[in-house]
């Protein structure tokens, strides 16, 4: 049985829109705690405190050498780690369009997220609102949907509604076109959707990402796991949906997932662990990565590189395995979509949880 820790950083709950932390990282690792010991005395044998915390390494000018020194120690390690960078500003463009685009794919037949095309689709539109709009477009087509996500109103929703509108008149394609595609699924949202008070969006991010972490380690390794996280993280307040997720009592099968690969099910992670972050060092050992991952997701989304986050990319810190919720550049276009055959991945899943989540309330 293998041991998996996990720590993360730039959690901000259900706030998805927030420009200061604009990425939410999860680390984890199958390195045990006596060499994870090992790596950080060795990288940082002048560190002062309890335990070994990203924060406090990164504010402290004289801790530089060390971060050049882990990032050495990487290359022969990085099978060993794993990074999971989810991108909020992305994530709630996708929200956008699997609450007003997909539902009528589906409804015409076809499967949004066969073979990946849901998430090729995404980049496309990522792109061409950075190609064709703004920066401030983007923002603030995100900013408004959110705003009605968190506090449903005819209001807010009447806000997003114009900001759509408004945008299609002024655009040109392929802007137009997509800014009326969404004002017509967002008539057909407001039909499906009367009492809009009642609509509960979910802005999840933490059980979704260690999940997608645990599918990563699943796909390259057969053994069983055990899971090991800092217990101040808050993930398993949602403790009922995680034992749906990771519940054992299934047909075994391979599952496909929303990138276009699958997953063997059940993952067979044996336990999950909260521990004191002091009381272990690979715990630590995730913290400094994630808050280095999180340093260094600006530039691999294609925007503004740090000079000394680049330095430690090429000195070995580049070797790190990523993965996650962010733009690609992987397109549809050219590409159509799948006439569905039977429940898609949603479906599939929905009906994997549903019967323990009822179970539960």
């Amino acid at each position: 049985m293998t041991t998996i820790y996990l720590d993360e950083s730039g959690f901000t709950g259900d706030d998805l829109y927030n420009p200061e932390q604009r990425y939410f990282v999860i680390a984890s690792t199958i390195i045990g705690d006596n060499e994870a010991d090992q790596i950080l005395r060795k990288c940082f044998p002048r560190y002062q405190g309890p335990e070994f915390k990203f924060t406090n390494i990164w504010k402290r000018g004289t801790n530089r050498n060390g971060l050049r020194a882990l990032a050495t120690e990487i290359p022969p390690l990085a099978d060993k780690m794993f990074i999971f960078i989810v991108d909020k500003r992305f994530s709630l463009l996708i929200k956008i369009f699997d609450y007003l685009v997909e539902p009528a794919a589906y409804a015409s037949g076809y499967d949004w997220y066969a073979d990946g095309w849901g998430m090729r689709y995404m980049n496309s539109v990522h792109r061409d609102l950075l190609l064709h709009g703004s920066e401030e477009l983007y923002d603030e087509t995100v900013r408004l949907w959110d705003a009605f996500a968190r506090s449903p109103s005819e209001v807010t929703i009447t806000a997003f509604a114009d900001h759509l509108a408004g945008t299609a008149a002024v655009s040109v394609p392929p802007l137009s076109s997509m800014f009326a595609l969404l004002g017509r699924g967002l008539l057909s949202f407001k039909t499906d959707n009367p009492r809009l008070e009642d609509f509960e969006d979910s802005n999840e991010i933490q059980v979704t990402s260690v999940f997608s972490s645990l599918v990563r380690w699943r796909q390259q390794r057969p053994e069983d796991f055990r899971l090991v996280h800092d217990e101040s993280n808050a993930f398993l307040k949602q403790r009922g949906t995680w034992n749906a997720m990771l519940r054992d009592d299934v047909e075994p099968q391979r599952f496909p997932i929303g990138n276009g690969t699958d997953v063997e099910l059940p993952l067979r992670v044996r336990s999950t662990t909260g521990v004191r972050s002091e009381d272990s060092a690979a715990v630590q050992l995730c913290d400094v990565l994630a808050g280095f991952a999180a340093k260094a997701a600006p530039g691999l989304g294609g925007g503004t590189r740090d000079e000394f986050i680049l330095e430690l990319v090429m000195l070995g810190a580049g070797e790190l395995t990523h993965g996650g919720v962010m733009p690609h550049a992987l397109y549809a276009d050219g590409r159509q979509l799948r006439r569905r055959e039977g429940p898609d991945v949603v479906d599939r899943m929905v009906d994997l949880l549903r019967p323990h989540l009822d179970r539960d309330q």
